[in-house]
C-alpha cells in the first residue's frame, strides 16, 4: 500500500529534485545589480513556500543561546558557532539576523561573498546591527565539488570559528582553483596556508566527516522554501538571489519596522507545466538484479563500492527495500556500476570483484561483503586482489576461477559502458537511482523510496517532476536578431525556422538535450527541410573549465569538415574529458579516431585559433540575456533549458503556421 503523503516526504523529494532536476547551468557573468536566476524546482502537491514569510516569525535555525564568542576573524569581527554548530559572524544579539543558504561552488554565491558580504562586514556586521549565519546548500548535480568544499570548511572549523571563516573566504575567492578533479589537494594546501593541523584536517576531509550535517542543512533549507543559491532569511523572511547591498539594507530597515519584505517580481510569466520524459535505461549489461523481472516498478542503482554514501544506502536502506519491495514483488532492483575513479581509485576493481563473484552465483554476498568491509580494502592497491581473494574464500568460492576472472579484464568494457551510460543520463555522484526512469539522487531514507515507488505504482510519479517550462516568448520585447555568421549549421539554408542553440560542451544538461531531444528535432524538422539548426558556443568556464577548449576543438574539427562528428563525440564521451587537465590531448585522440589530420588539428587547438570566435559567441549570448545552458532562439524567440521535445515541437509548429 502506498503511504499517504506528508510534509517531510515532500520536502525530501523536493530536495532530490532540486539536486537532480535543474534544467540549466548558471554562469558567473551576471551583473552586480541582478538577481541570480532561481532554478525551477518541481513541486509535489500543494503550494510552494512563499518567498516572504510572516515578519514576526522567528528564524527556524538561528540559535541565540550560544555562548558569547571569544574569537575574531581577520577583519576583527566576532565569530563563533551557534549552539547547533552553525558558523556566524557578528553579535548574536544583533537586531537583525541574516541567514545564508549557500553553495561554495556557486558563482553567484562567490559574488555575494566577495562583494556584498565584504561590505556588510565593514558596515552593519561590524557595527553590531546584523549577525550573519551560514548554512550549507550544495547543488551537487551541477556543482560536484560543492559538498566537499562545505566539508573542508567545517573541517577547518574544528580548529575554531576564525579558521572556519578563513577557509570560507578562501574557497569563495578561488572557486576556479578547486572546481574540478584534485579539489582535495587544493583544500589541503589552503589548510596549510591557514596554519591548520594538516593530519587532523586530512583525516576529517578523507572521511567526509560532516556529510550528515551538510545534508541536514539542505533539508532545513528545503523545509523553509529554499530552492536556489544563494538564498537568505532576514529575520525569518526569505530573499532569494545575489542582490546588491542596497537591497539588503532596505530589507534590514523593513524587518526592523515590522514590515514584510516584498517578494521579487518574476522575470517572466510562468508557462504551463510540462512533465518530463523518463530516462531510457538499457537493461542489458547490468551488474546484477533482484526481484521479479515482471515487477510493476524498476529501480536502477548506479553505485560505487568505495563510496561511503553507497555504504549508508546498502546498510541502512536497502535491507528494508529488499523485504518491503523486492521480496513482495513490488520492485525489480537493478545494479549498475559507476566507479568515481578520481576519488575512489579502488572502486572499479571492487566492481570487477562483485561481477566475478556473480559468475559463481555470489554477486549479492560479495556486494554485501564489499560494503561491510570497505575500510579494509579501500586504499589498498598492493594487496587489493589478495583481500578480494580472501573475501571470496570466506564465501566459499572457487579461488582459481575467481582469481582468473579478476585478472583477465573480462568486465572492463561492461563497467565502462555502465559508467558512460550514467554520465549520459546526468549521473555525477553516487548512489544515484532511477525509479521507472525518474531520478533520485543520494543515500535517501526508505520512506522516500516508499513514497516514490507508491507514486510509480499509481502511475503518477511523473507528476512529481513537473516543472515550469518557458514558452517561446520573445526576449526582451520581441524577436531578437542573432548574428550567426561563421557558425556551423545543419538543415536547409532557406528553412522557414532557424533554431540557434547556445551550448556548453561540458554542461550535463546540454548533453541531455543532445542525447534525448536533438535526435527527434533532427528527424522531424531538420532532415525534412523545416528547420535550420545553428550551433553557437556559451562556455560556462567558472564551473566548466574545459568547455572553451572543447568548443575550440569542435571548430578545429570543422576545418576538416568534421564539426558535427566532433560535436557528437564531445557529448557522447563527456565523462572521458570533463574535469581533466589534459583534455586537449583527449580531443586530439578523438580527432585521430575520426580520421582527421591529428597534426593539423593539434596545431589549430594549441594556437588558440578559435578562442576569439568562441568568446564572441559568449559575449553575444550574454548581450541577448542568456544566463544558462542550453539556451535556444527560434526565429529570435527565446527558450531556456533542456526542455522536452514537446516544448520545442509546439514552438516550431506555431512558427511554421505563421510562416
Amino acid at each position: 500500500m502506498m503511504t499517504q503523503p506528508n510534509t517531510r516526504l515532500l520536502v525530501l523529494l523536493l530536495l532530490l529534485l532540486a539536486l537532480a532536476g535543474l534544467s540549466a547551468c548558471a554562469p558567473s557573468g551576471a551583473s552586480d545589480d541582478s538577481v541570480a536566476p532561481t532554478a525551477a524546482i518541481p513541486f509535489l502537491g500543494g503550494t510552494p513556500a512563499p518567498t516572504a514569510a510572516d515578519p514576526t516569525a522567528p528564524s527556524a535555525a538561528a540559535d541565540v543561546a550560544a555562548p558569547s564568542p571569544t574569537e575574531t576573524d581577520a577583519n576583527g569581527i566576532p565569530v563563533g558557532f551557534t549552539a547547533e554548530g552553525r558558523p556566524y559572524r557578528g553579535q548574536l544579539d544583533a537586531p537583525v539576523t541574516m541567514e545564508a543558504f549557500s553553495d561554495f561552488q556557486c558563482p553567484y554565491c562567490g559574488t555575494f561573498s566577495e562583494q556584498t558580504l565584504t561590505a556588510l562586514l565593514a558596515g552593519q556586521i561590524a557595527a553590531g546591527e546584523v549577525v550573519f549565519i551560514f548554512h550549507d546548500f550544495p547543488l551537487s548535480s551541477i556543482h560536484p565539488q560543492a559538498s566537499a568544499a562545505a566539508n573542508a570548511a567545517r573541517c577547518a572549523g574544528e580548529e575554531g570559528a576564525a579558521a572556519y571563516w578563513a577557509m570560507h573566504d578562501r574557497l569563495f575567492a578561488t572557486i576556479d582553483a578547486w572546481a574540478n578533479d584534485g579539489a582535495a589537494d587544493v583544500f589541503r594546501a589552503y589548510a596549510a596556508d591557514i596554519g591548520l593541523d594538516g593530519a587532523a584536517f586530512d583525516a576529517c576531509l578523507t572521511e567526509e566527516r560532516y556529510a550528515a550535517d551538510i545534508a541536514a542543512d539542505q533539508a532545513l533549507g528545503l523545509s523553509r522554501g529554499v530552492d536556489s543559491t544563494p538564498s537568505f532569511f532576514v529575520n525569518g523572511q526569505l530573499i532569494a538571489g545575489a542582490y546588491p547591498l542596497e537591497t539588503f539594507n532596505q530589507a534590514f530597515a523593513a524587518v526592523q519596522a515590522g514590515e514584510t519584505v516584498a517578494a521579487a517580481e518574476p522575470s517572466a510569466p510562468q508557462a504551463p507545466a510540462v512533465a518530463p520524459t523518463p530516462a531510457t535505461i538499457v537493461m542489458d549489461n547490468i551488474a546484477a538484479e533482484r526481484g521479479d523481472a515482471a515487477a510493476p516498478v524498476t529501480i536502477v542503482e548506479y553505485t560505487d563500492y568505495q563510496c561511503p554514501y553507497c555504504v549508508r544506502h546498502a546498510v541502512e536502506t536497502f535491507p528494508t527495500i529488499l523485504t518491503e519491495m523486492i521480496d513482495t514483488g513490488r520492485v525489480r532492483y537493478v545494479i549498475k556500476d559507476f566507479p568515481l575513479d578520481s576519488i575512489h581509485p579502488q572502486a572499479r576493481a571492487a566492481a570487477v570483484a562483485a561481477r566475478c563473484a556473480g559468475e559463481q552465483d555470489a554477486y549479492w554476498p560479495m556486494h554485501d561483503a564489499l560494503f561491510a568491509q570497505q575500510a579494509e580494502w579501500s586504499g589498498q592497491d598492493a594487496t587489493l586482489n589478495a583481500i578480494f581473494a580472501a573475501m571470496a574464500a570466506e564465501l566459499g568460492l572457487d579461488g582459481d576461477a575467481f582469481a582468473a576472472c579478476l585478472g583477465d579484464g573480462r568486465y572492463d568494457a561492461a563497467i565502462q559502458a555502465n559508467q558512460d551510460e550514467g554520465f549520459a543520463l546526468g549521473v555525477n555522484g553516487t548512489p544515484a537511482f532511477f525509479i521507472d526512469g525518474f531520478p533520485i539522487s543520494g543515500a535517501q531514507p526508505f520512506d522516500l523510496f516508499d513514497y516514490a515507488v507508491g507514486l510509480a505504482e499509481a502511475g503518477t510519479l511523473a507528476d512529481a517532476y513537473v516543472q515550469t517550462a518557458p514558452q517561446a516568448t520573445a526576449t526582451p520585447a520581441g524577436p531578437v536578431e542573432v548574428d550567426t555568421s561563421g557558425a556551423f549549421s545543419i538543415g536547409a539554408a532557406d528553412a522557414p525556422v532557424v533554431m540557434v542553440e547556445f551550448t556548453d560542451f561540458q554542461c550535463p544538461y546540454c548533453s541531455r538535450h543532445f542525447v534525448e531531444t536533438f535526435p527527434q528535432i533532427r528527424a522531424d524538422y531538420i532532415d525534412t527541410g523545416q528547420v535550420r539548426y545553428v550551433f553557437m558556443d556559451f562556455p560556462l568556464t567558472s564551473i566548466h573549465p574545459q568547455a572553451t577548449l572543447a568548443a575550440e576543438a569542435a571548430r578545429c574539427a570543422g576545418d576538416q569538415d568534421a564539426y558535427l562528428e566532433m560535436h557528437h563525440a564531445l557529448f557522447d564521451r563527456q565523462g572521458e574529458w570533463s574535469g581533466r587537465a589534459d583534455a586537449g590531448e583527449v580531443f586530439v585522440g578523438f580527432a585521430g579516431e575520426l580520421g582527421l589530420d591529428e597534426a593539423s588539428f593539434a596545431q589549430c587547438l594549441s594556437s588558440g585559433q578559435y578562442t576569439a570566435a568562441v568568446q564572441a559567441d559568449l559575449e553575444q549570448g550574454i548581450s541577448l540575456g542568456i544566463n544558462g545552458t542550453p539556451a535556444f532562439f527560434l526565429n529570435g524567440n527565446f527558450i531556456s533549458g533542456a526542455q522536452s521535445f514537446s516544448v520545442f515541437q509546439e514552438a516550431i509548429e506555431r512558427l511554421l503556421a505563421e510562416s
